[in-house]
């Protein structure tokens, strides 16, 4: 499914913010990946403010991704062990 250029930049705030990083680092992992943007331009794209391009959305994306790869999974929910009487 095919998303608007909205759509992609709201869904990349969306796992920027669950990275728990801020964007000096986010910008230098976007860079060290090969991005061309400015600090303050990633900021803008953040915001909204201005667009990039596919490429330089897709290399941001990637440090994001990078990031949330190392954080550690969110809790599971556990499972109980039903109790002998209950009959279920």
């Amino acid at each position: 499914m095919q998303h608007s250029p909205e759509e992609d930049r709201d869904r990349l705030v969306k796992a920027y913010r669950a990275a728990q990083i801020d964007v000096g680092e986010l910008w230098l992992r976007y860079f060290a990946l090969g991005g061309a943007a400015g600090r303050y331009e990633v900021e803008a794209y953040l915001n909204g403010l201005m667009p990039l391009s596919p490429h330089q959305h897709n290399v941001l994306a990637q440090a994001v991704n990078e990031r949330l790869s190392e954080l550690p999974p969110p809790p599971r929910a556990p499972y109980r062990k039903p109790e002998e009487s209950s009959g279920e």
